[in-house]
Order: structure tokens, then C-alpha cells, then sequence
């Protein structure tokens, strides 16, 4: 192994020797320390020395180690040579050595052997490195892989295989090493740096399939991982990676030593410009992405990529001059197709793009690549240099010095059948908001928020545009939703939407004879998909999608951030010939309907999907003037109506009202209030304001939704229906009460156990409705504070910790009434029929006597009917802390309630 060492060491530095000059030597001589220059020095020497004597040949070999490891290199691990004798694939792609993440070399080394050498640093508890071999059939993922791993705690180059399992997820299992195949040169672990170099074989006779073969014309994807877990047994199966990459083209290992650049977003606005959407991806989560910086030969390099989920045909970027501060044209485009080309075009007009020839020598492309990820993400990735300019070609836009250009930024599901996209609209489009010289400035200014700011897109409502708010006089990021329209110069119509949804927001225009209802009605979408839908509104619970006509629509920009979707788009005034494009030209009034929902179709339209919310102006609106709009009474009134009623009728009313009927029965033995026992009159108040309140909210929601709620959502479903539930249970209840048998009938029992039984699940589903309400994380009250949710938690805690007080401090009532025997009591003299309760009760028992002789009290929770009795003679000292812990519980109640009430109508 010395030998080897020594040997690879003293290859590594002949050669450098032989690639560096004079000057360079000198350099590092007079920067280095002395185990540098010495190593140098002994390298050559043991090689001049090398035929003469092979005892020499070992001291040198001794010798050189341990200078190496002085410096602390590892050998044949360095990245001379990358792109020439040998192949580099690193991260980050800039980095030198010790500054990599991780890195892999390999070079052929004789007797159809390649050379892998790996090194990893820079991550935190790393536990190993790892080089795979996915085959050039697979164009993304990680799976299927040969992959071979070096761990800190190995002792030898390990082999594993990429699979996937039955349930679709990916997994590493182990495989072993075919003998003579692999062998391991170096491996050490040392400061969380991981290095290693192994030899493989090309391909192995044996019939192993999982044993990729790299010979020849057969070509790989390189896939580079580390990560910080490992198993007991030292393997890395089922190990997820801390951090992964894979070269952008399949390689032939044996002959391709050039790895072509990438896009990428590192050194964004030091090294390199990045203009990118949404503005604070990162990279895979970019919708698009472009950057540019300056190469060594003066030119420029641009790299585009592009994902979306589902069909993707090209991205594409241009140069507008900075003398054009709006749209799309003129402007010089460069686009990256399906097809792996890259394409030049020219816009000419708002909606057209003419085809470019790119003239020889100025674009060179380095990558080109179109591919899908799992879960259908489709991806377009292209590197290429520009030249500054092309004298006598005026389209050729001239980037150099101290010319500045718009930046602009598109992709689209559509190309001609020659690759190109002349005359192919986009379906997602964005301007950089300042003109650039490219060659000098890297930094674009900081973007927006993505959350509305008060006032933004709002500013000028009844001015110079036209604007629908809700609620009304919302000033941007406090609004449930918004719409704004203002007429351009060449006759469009510009629309700006923001909706506080998960699935989309969608404005609709509505005849001005139809006055109410939202069919039918010409509808546009933003989804949270980042697409902006059409649809046809042809029944009140019907939504049919329908093709945006060619060249009537331009998306601008379009965000789904925060919970909250925005886009900007401009729409032709009308359309020749089609009367459901509605003609927003003129004296043509509309009602302008609103709307959010919560889920879209699988195809990304909001066909058939109910909306969570919507809303119309009360009065038609000519789109090509700007009076304010006003809509219908804010319903979002009667929604917080709605949720405070349910919130005062089952928190405060029932949680008081069954509190008095279960524990505080014989409190008052000798009151009455209203003619009847107190804590009945009080009860029956409760339970009667518990009803009004909740019949009012059961009518206010379906006035408010108008009709059943959207099916799109599970929680609001859920919630409606235990609604309707609770709603019926406590209307039964009080019809069950007014037909209640006459006490100490045979019957009453039953009515006892009904009227306990239906009091209770009403009252409990009544919270657990209330909980879905107002939601964890998301209320169905759009602005409900989160705590909101732990303040009710908090209650009902509360509300059991002060149950279990009252039960126990009842049953220290009953053995106190247990071991002082209670004296005689007269039977009340004036019954009343009426009362419930002890109405007709007979002497309350002594020690020995017969319980047989009285009525049951039937007004108890069953089937303890006896509680009444025994709790009669409670002593002064138990009413008083049982008064006590009442008014804590009611001033607790209270107290909750509020709080929840307040921040509902604060929502």
C-alpha cells in the first residue's frame, strides 16, 4: 500500500512538474513551506534515482509519504488535469480542492482500468462519500445506480445499488464487490474529511447487470452524494444523502473528460447575474432561472433553466432595449426547446416573434438538455456563450460597455414543428424591473414581497383604474381579495388580482341584464399552479373551462406566496365572432363577480370546483371607466355573525347551563327564582339563549354561503355537517323538555336518560365543531388569529379541570351526609306540577330508613337520581366553596369567550 501511495504520490507531482513552468515553481517555492519544497525536491530525485536502486526506490517512497502527509495530501486527489487527462465533477462546480463540498475524478490508468478518486468535506458530522453510475437511458433521479461508497469507519471502497422499492419509494441496498473488480488504493478519514481512490474494472463476465459496464461508446450520468448517517454495519443502505448533484449529460468514462457547465445560482450578484422566479428560489424550486456572467475570451455566458409540473416545450429569455420600458418587443430572444437546441427569434410586434438565424460564431452552446423528474416535472436546462456584438446586424443586440437592456424571462407549453417558437405565445412571462448592463452589473434590486403591501396595487382605485375590493375599502394586504382594471393605450385592458386562497382566485363578468347569480359569466383564474385559467359559468353550480383565444391574453406575472395568489394580465377588449368572450369595449357595463377556492382539477382549470368565497358589485361597471365599485353588504359579517353566535351559544350559554343542572341541583333547597327552584329558572335561561343564538347562526351561514358549502374542502365540510347536526340535536332537545312525563311517572326515566343523553352529545359535538371552525393552522375564517385555536384548547382544559373540582368536591359532600345523619324534613306542602325536580318530594331518608318511600329525583344526571337528597344537607362550609368555584367557572367561562369573540370580529 506504501508502494502505491508513494507511487501515485510521486506520479501526481512528475506530472505537475511537467504542466507547470518555471515561474509558477519559483511561487510556490517561495510561498510554500519547507515539506513542500522538500517533497518537490524528492520526488525528483527518487525518480532520477528510481532504476538505479531499488532500496533507494523505498526510502523514496517512505520518504515522499511521509512528506505528504505533512502537507496533508492525499494522494492522486487533487484537480490538475480536469477536462484534459482527466475527468472532474464537483461541488460547488467553482471550487478548487480543500473549498469542495465534495468532488470525483477519473482517468484511465492502463489494462482497461479507470482511476476514481473522491473527497469530501465542508458538512457537517460527515459520515461518507459517495460516486454513483446511473445509466444514460435515465435522464433524472437517483435511481437506477452503481453506486460505490467510501465511510470514515470503512476500511475498503463499499458497493450498493439504487433501487426503487414496491411502495415507490427509493432505497440503497448493498451489493457485493465482484472479485478483482474493485480495488481499493486509499481510504482515511481525518477533521470531517473524507478521501479515497479505487480502481474499477470496466465490466465484469459474469452476468451481473447491477455492474454497469463503462467501456466503450456506453454512457453515464455521474452521480456525486455525501451524507452524515450511516448503519451500524458501516453501510450507507437506506442512508438518505445530505446533499446531492448529477452531471447535465450522460458521459463516456473512459474517453469523456469534460463536464459541461451547468445553471446554477451560486456567486449570484458577485460572480454572476441571476434574474429568477419566484425572486427567492434557490434553484430547483425555480420556476425559471436565468444567469450571466463574463468569460475569460470576453464573451458572455447564459444559462437557462426551466421546471414545471406537466408539459413544458421551451424557456427563454431576451434583451429589450432600456429605451422600451414596457412589453415584449422589439427585443432579441434566445430560447431552449424540448428538442435540446437552442433557438434564436426576434419579437416584432406584442403578439408575434420571428424567427432568427444565429449567425455563425456568436452563440456556442455547451448544454442543451429536456427531461422529466418523478411526480411529472418536466425540466429544460441550457448553458451557451454570446458575443458582445455582431457588426452590421442591428437585431443582434450590442451588449457591451455601457449598453443597457430589460432583462426579460418566459416559458410556454407549445412549439413549432421545426423546433423554433415564431409566433408562439407564452403561457408565464416576466420583466426584470431595471435595464442591465450585462457585462459589468450582477446585482438585480431586491424584489417585492410577495404578500401585497397596503395600498400597492391599489393606489389609484376610481382614478386611473377601477377597483372591486373585499372587504370594502381593504387597502392590499389586509384584503380577502381584489381586482383592478385600467385601460393601456393600445385598447387592452390590464387586470391585476390577489386572492387569500390555496387554490386560485377568479374574477367573472356577468351581463348587466342578469342581476344576480354568478352564471352566466365570462371567468379568469390565477391558480396556485401559476396559470391563469378561463371558464364559462353556465349554471349557478357549473363551471365549464373554455381555451384562451389566441393572442387575447398576456400573463405578466403571477405568484402563489405567502397563502396568497397575485397575477397581472392584459386581455384584449373583444374578440370577432365570439359572444362568450365578452366585449368590455365601449358602453359595455358588466357585473364584476369575485371569487377564491380551495382546490383546482388535476389538468390545473377550476371547471366544476365551488368556490370558498365570492362576492359581486352591486351595480354594473363599464370597464373603460374608473368609478369605484362597490359590492353587496360585506358578507364577511355575517360569517363572523355566525361564528361569534355559535362561539356565545355552546362555550357560554350550555358549557353554564348543564354545569348548573349536574352540580348545583341542591345549592338553593329553600329559593326560588321566577316561581320555580333557582337553579332550574337558570337553566331553562341558558338553554333557551343557547337556542336563539344558534338558530340565528344556523340561519346567517346560509345566508351568508347561499346555499351548502364548497365540497372541495374536507374541513369545511366536516364542519357543516356536524353543524347541521348540532343544530338539530339542540332543537330537540328543548321539544323533548316540552313534552316531558309528569315526575315519578313510569316514563320519566326515559325521558331523564333522553334529555341528559342528547344534551350532552349536542353539547360536546358543538365543540368539536366549533374547533373546526376555527382550525389550526388555516380557519375557515379568513383572518382568524392561529392561537385562536390553543385559547379553545385552553377552555375546555379549563372547563374539565373545573368538572373534576365539582364531582369531587360532591362525593366529600356525600360522606359527610354518609356519617351525620340528616334530620327529618317536612314534604313540601305546594307542590308545583310544573318544576322538574323534587317537586313533589317525600322526607329526605335517615341512617336506616327506607329509600323505597320517595320519588326519584328526576331532573338529575341518571341514573344518580339520589345526589339531590344527600347534597340537601350540605354543610354551609361546602356551599360557600362550591359558590366559590362557581363563580370561578363562570367568570372563566366569560373571560375565554370574549377573547375568542374579540379576535373573530377582528378577523
Amino acid at each position: 500500500m506504501l508502494s502505491l501511495i508513494a507511487r501515485c504520490v510521486l506520479h501526481q507531482l512528475q506530472r505537475t512538474t511537467l504542466t507547470r513552468g518555471a515561474g509558477e515553481w519559483v511561487t510556490v517555492a517561495g510561498s510554500g513551506s519547507a515539506p513542500t519544497i522538500l517533497a518537490w525536491i524528492a520526488a525528483l530525485w527518487c525518480d532520477y534515482n528510481s532504476s538505479r536502486m531499488d532500496s533507494r526506490r523505498a526510502v523514496c517512497a517512505v520518504f515522499v509519504l511521509y512528506l505528504a502527509a505533512s502537507l496533508q495530501l492525499t494522494s492522486c486527489q487533487d484537480l490538475t488535469g480536469c477536462g484534459g487527462s482527466k475527468g472532474c465533477y464537483r461541488h460547488p462546480s467553482d471550487c478548487t480542492g480543500d473549498n469542495c463540498i465534495a468532488f470525483v475524478t477519473w482517468e484511465n490508468v492502463g489494462d482497461g482500468r479507470t482511476r476514481f478518486s473522491m473527497r469530501a468535506s465542508q458538512t457537517e458530522n460527515l459520515a461518507w462519500v459517495a460516486v454513483g453510475l446511473r445509466p444514460e437511458s435515465v435522464p433524472a433521479g437517483m435511481v437506477p445506480a452503481d453506486v460505490y461508497v467510501c465511510t470514515k469507519d470503512g476500511t475498503g471502497v463499499e458497493r450498493s445499488e439504487n433501487i426503487l422499492t414496491d411502495a415507490g419509494r427509493w432505497n440503497s441496498v448493498a451489493r457485493y464487490i465482484p472479485d478483482n473488480s474493485v480495488t481499493t488504493e486509499l481510504l482515511s478519514y481525518a477533521d470531517n474529511v473524507i478521501s479515497c481512490v479505487f480502481t474499477r474494472i470496466a465490466s465484469i463476465a459474469t452476468g451481473d447487470a447491477t455492474f454497469y459496464d463503462i467501456s466503450g461508446d456506453n454512457a453515464y450520468y455521474l452521480l456525486l452524494a455525501v451524507g452524515n448517517g450511516i448503519n451500524a454495519d458501516g453501510t450507507i443502505n437506506s442512508t438518505y444523502h445530505a446533499a446531492r448533484r448529477e452531471t447535465p449529460i450522460a458521459l463516456k468514462l473512459q474517453s469523456d473528460f469534460v463536464v459541461p457547465p451547468e445553471p446554477e445560482l451560486l456567486g449570484c450578484g458577485t460572480t454572476r447575474g441571476c434574474f429568477r422566479q419566484p425572486p427567492t428560489c434557490e434553484g430547483d424550486d425555480c420556476t425559471a432561472f436565468l444567469t450571466w456572467e463574463n468569460t475569460a475570451d470576453g464573451q458572455t455566458q447564459f444559462a437557462l433553466r426551466a421546471s414545471l409540473n406537466g408539459s413544458l416545450s421551451w424557456v427563454a429569455f431576451g434583451l429589450r432595449p432600456a429605451a422600451t420600458t414596457e412589453g415584449m418587443s422589439p427585443a432579441d430572444v434566445y430560447a431552449c426547446t424540448r428538442n435540446s437546441e437552442v433557438k434564436r427569434s426576434e419579437n416584432v410586434s406584442p403578439y408575434d416573434s420571428a424567427a432568427r438565424v444565429i449567425p455563425a460564431n456568436t452563440v456556442t452552446p455547451s448544454l442543451a438538455v429536456y427531461y422529466t423528474i418523478p411526480n411529472f416535472v418536466t425540466v429544460i436546462e441550457c448553458v451557451f456563450t454570446r458575443k458582445a456584438s455582431l457588426a452590421g446586424d442591428a437585431t443582434f443586440y450590442d451588449i457591451s460597455g455601457d449598453n443597457a437592456y430589460y432583462l426579460l424571462m418566459a416559458i410556454g407549453l407549445d412549439i413549432n414543428a421545426d423546433g423554433t417558437i415564431a409566433g408562439k405565445i407564452h403561457s408565464q412571462r416576466w420583466p426584470a424591473a431595471n435595464a442591465l448592463k450585462l457585462q459589468s452589473e450582477f446585482a438585480l434590486p431586491t424584489p417585492p414581497p410577495a404578500t401585497p403591501k397596503p395600498g400597492g396595487d391599489l393606489v389609484g382605485c376610481g382614478e386611473t383604474k377601477g377597483c372591486f375590493s373585499q372587504p370594502t375599502g381593504c387597502s392590499g394586504s389586509n384584503c380577502q381579495a381584489y381586482v383592478t382594471w385600467q385601460g393601456l393605450q393600445d385598447g387592452q385592458v390590464r387586470f391585476v388580482m390577489m386572492g387569500q386562497a390555496q387554490g386560485w382566485v377568479a374574477f367573472g363578468l356577468r351581463r348587466s341584464n342578469i342581476n344576480n347569480g354568478m352564471s352566466p359569466a365570462d371567468v379568469y383564474a390565477c391558480t396556485s399552479d401559476r396559470e391563469v385559467k378561463r371558464s364559462e359559468n353556465v349554471s349557478p353550480l357549473n363551471s365549464e373551462a373554455r381555451v384562451i383565444p389566441a393572442d387575447t391574453l398576456t400573463l405578466e406575472t403571477i405568484q402563489f406566496e405567502n397563502n396568497a395568489i397575485t397575477c397581472t394580465f392584459t386581455r384584449q377588449p373583444f374578440l370577432q365572432g365570439d359572444d362568450t368572450f365578452y366585449n368590455i369595449s365601449g358602453d359595455n357595463a358588466y357585473y364584476v363577480l369575485m371569487a377564491i377556492g380551495a382546490s383546482i382539477n388535476a389538468d390545473g382549470t377550476i371547471g366544476g370546483n365551488r368556490h370558498t368565497d365570492r362576492w359581486s358589485t352591486t351595480e354594473t361597471q363599464k370597464l373603460t371607466e374608473f368609478g369605484a365599485a362597490t359590492g353587496e353588504p360585506d358578507p364577511v359579517g355575517l360569517a363572523k355573525a355566525h361564528a361569534s353566535l355559535m362561539m356565545i351559544a355552546w362555550i357560554g350559554f350550555a358549557s353554564i347551563g348543564i354545569t348548573l343542572a349536574r352540580f348545583f341541583k341542591p345549592l338553593w333547597p329553600d329559593s326560588k327564582l321566577l316561581g320555580q327552584k333557582v337553579w332550574f329558572t337558570i337553566h331553562r335561561a341558558c338553554m333557551v339563549s343557547c337556542l336563539l343564538c344558534f338558530c340565528a347562526a344556523f340561519i346567517l351561514i346560509f345566508v351568508y354561503k347561499r346555499g351548502f358549502v364548497d365540497t372541495g374542502n374536507a374541513v369545511t365540510v366536516a364542519h357543516a355537517i356536524c353543524g347541521i347536526i348540532v343544530t338539530c340535536l339542540g332543537i330537540a332537545n328543548p321539544i323533548m323538555a316540552i313534552f316531558r312525563p309528569h315526575p315519578g311517572t313510569p316514563k320519566r326515566p326515559i325521558f331523564n336518560w333522553a334529555h341528559w343523553s342528547v344534551g350532552t352529545l349536542a353539547h360536546l359535538l358543538g365543540l368539536v365543531t366549533v374547533f373546526l371552525g376555527i382550525g389550526y393552522q388555516t380557519s375557515l375564517l379568513s383572518g382568524l388569529a392561529s392561537y385562536s385555536f390553543f385559547i379553545m384548547l385552553a377552555f375546555v382544559i379549563f372547563h374539565v379541570v373545573m368538572w373534576v373540582l365539582f364531582e369531587v368536591m360532591g362525593r366529600m359532600a356525600e360522606s359527610k351526609v354518609a356519617v351525620k345523619p340528616a334530620l327529618p324534613q317536612q314534604p313540601d306542602t305546594d307542590p308545583n306540577p310544573d318544576e322538574p325536580g323534587r317537586s313533589n318530594d317525600m322526607p329526605l331518608k335517615t341512617a336506616g330508613g327506607d329509600s323505597n318511600q320517595q320519588l326519584a329525583n328526576t331532573d338529575t344526571e341518571p341514573p344518580a337520581d339520589e345526589e339531590g337528597e344527600n347534597l340537601s344537607q350540605i354543610t354551609d362550609e361546602g356551599a360557600a366553596a362550591k359558590m366559590i368555584l362557581l363563580c370561578i367557572y363562570v367568570v372563566g367561562v366569560v373571560a375565554f369567550l370574549i377573547c375568542l369573540v374579540v379576535f373573530v370580529g377582528l378577523a
